[in-house]
């Protein structure tokens, strides 16, 4: 009859056994020696991501000049935290004075006007630039443009279609939506077609 040795492998009680042991030692694997090796070698070297690699590990595809103009507009700007993903910043105008924005499409509203120095307002839930409705409900528009005598309203996207048309037919040509990632360019053109 063959005898079969002893091993860990068929015998749990010394399985446990060993287990036991690697847990008593208090440096684990690796030796104080060879931690402070590491230790060493490791200093100095940047963990983070590019932004490159940041933007392709969060599937976002956003143009150079999106990045850039992004980018820009957080320079300088302390975030608040808001509710939800939205951030809201407290953006210093170029006379001094300190108005919230709620992300980055009015932050890029509020740096262009400033760099054309046109004459704005932000009307953010101002009561006094507040549009009623025939339902009852109040628009809040978030630019005024005291030259033009229009509010401006830069959106990301149509989140409420039928709000906003029902906006502009009760206030026709007092307001301007600016929908969608060429919001600036649609300012630009609105400003360049009434100079």
């Amino acid at each position: 009859m063959r005898q079969t040795q002893l091993t860990s492998q068929n015998r749990p009680e010394l399985r446990e056994e060993k287990r036991q042991e690697r847990l008593g030692k208090s440096n684990g694997p690796h030796s104080e020696a060879a931690k402070e090796k590491m230790s060493v070698s490791m200093r100095g070297v940047s963990h983070s991501h590019s932004a490159e690699s940041l933007s392709k590990m969060r599937g976002q595809k956003r143009s150079l000049l999106t990045r850039t103009r992004i980018s820009r507009s957080l320079l300088g700007h302390t975030p608040n935290v808001g509710s939800g993903r939205t951030k809201w910043y407290d953006y210093e105008r170029k006379d001094g004075r300190i108005v919230k924005l709620q992300g980055t499409y009015e932050l890029g509203v509020a740096e262009y006007l400033d760099e054309t120095e046109e004459e704005w307002e932000c009307v953010n839930r101002s009561r006094k630039h507040s549009l009623l409705l025939s339902t009852g409900q109040r628009y809040y528009p978030d630019f005024y443009l005291k030259r033009l005598d229009l509010y401006i309203d830069p959106k990301g996207y149509w989140s409420d279609k039928e709000k906003y048309t029902l906006v502009e037919k009760e206030y026709p040509g007092r307001i301007r939506f600016l929908v969608g990632k060429t919001y600036l360019e649609q300012l630009e053109e609105l400003l360049d077609g009434n100079q």
